[in-house]
């Protein structure tokens, strides 16, 4: 008989997973609580286009991603594009990627942008285990200047992890810094990459092939419970009845897991609860009319609700849409903070008021369509203890696996990023006693 595995969870991580799985032999079934895969990378109906509901680029170095669309015969889907970048501040719009931009960007003094240039440079030689152990804030402020700080990297540490920035690893901005590095052709161009048709291609091209390979895919999926006897898990339980398993994957948030797998104590479990998690939420927009030139924004203006927006058609031009734009702007909140409870019309009228500062000419005309995402587990911290502290792939159970983007630290998450994880889950799945 085939070694069955059972992976919960239908994002990129648990897909890969199923898809590693089955192509080394396995009887695999997949388990996906909602009804459709994809997770945070999943996409969504915009007035009969599909789109992603949250923007994702693609740096040069994010080889598990490339090597599946090679594999999946979907290569020339890859599309490489100069991408651009600018800062908000106090009312105006700066131009911030190429050195010349830099020199030039008022907000900071001669010395600091000339002390910013050179800390950049001295960043990408640094190695992670000497950072790691560093709080960012303080590397930063250290490495930058004090104003430098403040107007650079300030908002972008609150975007990304809002109350929990002083206890972010230096390591982890410095990993950022080191994955878009490999995208710059040049001192003066960056290149970032998109799928043609979306991530769903890719996600939707590995469910085909796991189905045709004879794997199952089950949407709509209760999970109830992972079943353990004698020490293994020996199935997962989900809708009233128990699939029966010889290795089982998780690749759901950590809280679920501890949730669907209560037996699973001791450091293990511990070192699960201790990582922070904050969540997401994101207006997604359809416009008639650009913003502005520049792919990513960010924003330092006490007036501005938020730290970036993303003018996603300034990277993928989106065609079918037919000429019109689309914008993202996310914000990374805990979902006890009182703004991720706002009203959906709350988010888009302050937003758009945000909008017409960055822009005078802006007017909610422009808007076709407009939808706010939600996501309550979004975004893993990567504490300075990360190296020591991270859960392993392989649990303490012989034949229980688990997948979480905070096992990808220092780097960010990314679709790639969870190809990999969700491989080597498999790998570990299928060669487990």
């Amino acid at each position: 008989m085939s070694r069955r595995v059972v992976v919960i969870g239908g994002g990129p991580a648990g897909l890969k997973a199923a898809h590693s799985a089955v192509k080394a032999g396995a009887a695999v079934t997949l388990l996906e609580s909602g009804p459709l895969l994809g997770g945070l990378a999943s996409s969504f109906d915009v007035q009969g286009t599909r789109i992603e509901r949250y923007y994702h680029f693609i740096c040069k170095g994010d080889d598990d991603l490339q090597e599946t669309l090679a594999e999946l015969g979907l290569a020339h889907r890859l599309r490489w594009r100069d991408s651009r970048m600018a800062y908000f501040v106090d009312g105006a719009l700066y131009p911030f990627l190429t050195p010349l931009e830099l020199l030039r960007f008022a907000p900071l003094s001669p010395a600091d942008r000339v002390r910013a240039g050179v800390a950049l440079k001295r960043a990408q030689r640094m190695r992670e285990e000497d950072l790691a152990p560093r709080r960012a804030v303080e590397w930063l402020q250290e490495m930058f200047g004090e104003r430098a700080y403040r107007v650079i990297w300030e908002p972008l540490m609150r975007f990304k992890f809002a109350e929990h920035a002083p206890e972010v690893s230096a390591a982890w901005i410095w990993a950022r810094m080191v994955r878009l590095s490999r995208s710059r052709t040049s001192m003066w161009r960056e290149e970032l990459g998109y799928i043609e048709g979306g991530s769903q291609v890719v996600l939707e091209a590995l469910a085909r092939d796991l189905e045709a390979r004879g794997g199952r895919v089950v949407l709509n999926a209760d999970v109830e419970a992972i079943v353990f006897e004698g020490g293994r898990a020996r199935g997962v339980r989900a809708g009233g009845e128990t699939m029966p398993a010889d290795a089982v994957i998780s690749t759901v948030t950590t809280s679920r897991f501890l949730k669907l797998a209560p037996d699973i104590d001791g450091r293990y479990a511990e070192g699960l609860r201790r990582i922070p998690t904050i969540g997401i939420f994101c207006l997604f927009l359809r416009l008639t009319e650009r913003v502005t030139p520049f792919f990513w924004v960010n924003a330092n203006d006490p007036r501005v609700p938020f730290a970036g927006m993303i003018e996603y058609t300034n990277l993928n031009p989106l065609p079918e849409l037919g000429g019109d734009h689309v914008l993202y702007v996310p914000q990374y909140l805990s979902a006890d903070d009182p703004r991720y409870a706002q009203t959906d019309a709350e988010v888009l009228r302050s937003y758009t008021d945000a909008l017409a500062l960055i822009h005078p000419a802006f007017d909610r005309r422009w808007i076709r369509f407009s939808a706010v995402f939600r996501d309550r587990f979004a975004q893993p911290i990567c504490l300075t203890d990360y190296r020591t502290s991270t859960p392993a792939i392989q649990t303490p159970v012989a034949n229980l696996m688990l997948t979480d983007s905070c096992q990808l630290h220092p780097h960010d998450r990314t679709i790639s990023g969870s190809f990999g994880l969700g491989r080597e889950a498999a790998r570990l799945a299928v060669a487990a006693p």
